[in-house]
């Protein structure tokens, strides 16, 4: 279900995209009532919003207005570059700083589906998505300048849900071959 409910703006904006002949500011301000929509949500059934929805929610508000108002889709654009950015300057930093790996408290209480883990195990499962934000973002900025418009859409949508889906499967591979990761069904 978390899935879906991260999937599901990103379908809005696609599917309002599409449907109203390439709108983008159409589908811009359809992506920031469902993001908001999703806060909210998330505020009155769990008392607290997710750390990572509240950030992008608060970029998309604040350049998605800019991209209503000026009529101009670079600004959403970049959105997308500068929270991969972020995520990325956060993890790297945090390994480069010497900390515990990021992504063991992120991803540790995952139903102890990862207990047994060692640092070394989630080093490089955070280094792995630390340098999959990086790669993400900077692979944004040569859609923006050198595609159209429309195949940014499509690249945001398809392209980054393949990059992603391939770095989960890169990381479950090297978890199951280093024996840490438990995939039986609970009952």
């Amino acid at each position: 279900m978390n899935q879906f409910a991260t999937l599901f703006p990103a379908l809005v904006f696609l599917i309002v995209f599409f449907s109203s002949g390439k709108d983008f500011v159409l589908a811009t301000q359809a992506l920031m009532i469902v993001m908001t929509g999703q806060v909210i949500y998330e505020k009155i059934s769990k008392g607290k919003v997710n750390t990572k929805l509240f950030y992008a929610w608060v970029a998309l508000i604040l350049l998605g207005s800019l991209t209503v108002l000026f009529r101009d889709p670079i600004f959403l654009q970049w959105k997308f570059s500068i929270i991969n950015w972020i995520f990325a300057a956060i993890i790297i930093g945090n390994h480069l700083l010497k900390r515990p790996p990021l992504m063991k408290y992120i991803m540790g209480s995952a139903d102890n589906a990862f207990k047994g883990m060692t640092d070394k195990n989630w080093t490089f499962v955070s280094l792995l998505w630390g340098y999959v934000f990086l790669f993400q973002g900077t692979i944004n900025l040569y859609f923006i300048f050198y595609t159209s418009l429309t195949t940014w859409v499509n690249f945001k949508f398809f392209g980054i849900l393949a990059i992603n889906l391939i770095t989960a499967l890169i990381m479950v591979i090297y978890l199951s071959q280093q024996g840490k990761v438990d995939f039986e069904e609970k009952t």
